[in-house]
């Protein structure tokens, strides 16, 4: 591995991946490889693009990620190296001016939408889950729109 080791995440920048990619090497020692889902990580290493994949495997509610798990059990063998811990929470986030009663769509990663869905269903019932690739890409998408 010459140079700086290269670490496939799930992207964005900004993602709780990425938060526990940063528990494994800083960005001044690792090059930062985002990916848009789970799968394109796992591939970036068997393909040798990246040296290492940092990749949800469980949550507390949601249990086994399945994407992940698929991912894993198909393809050439890769070898789990270190387990990272990272304390998860959301916020609802919505233009200037919108009311929490007139939310109709939440975009979410299907993972945070489950762990997230008895808040929700409590305070914006019958939104509808607009599935995302990560929370922080709509995230900036409506910044941007701000």
């Amino acid at each position: 591995m010459p140079g700086r080791p290269r670490y496939a995440y799930l992207g964005p920048a900004g993602t709780f991946t990425e938060v526990a990619l940063r528990q494994v090497a800083s960005p001044e020692d690792a090059e930062y490889l985002p990916q848009a889902d789970v799968v394109s990580a796992i591939e970036a290493v068997r393909t040798g693009a990246a040296d290492h994949a940092v990749v949800a495997i469980e949550s507390t509610i949601e249990g086994g990620v399945t994407a992940t798990l698929d991912a894993l059990a198909v393809g050439s063998p890769l070898v789990l190296q270190q387990e990272v811990l990272v304390p998860v929470g959301f916020t609802l986030v919505g233009r200037p001016g919108v009311a929490l009663a007139d939310v109709r769509r939440v975009a979410a990663h299907p993972h945070a939408w489950v762990q997230c869905r008895r808040w929700l269903a409590e305070h914006v019932p019958g939104a509808v889950h607009v599935p995302a690739a990560s929370n922080t890409a709509p995230a900036a998408q409506l910044a941007a729109l701000a």
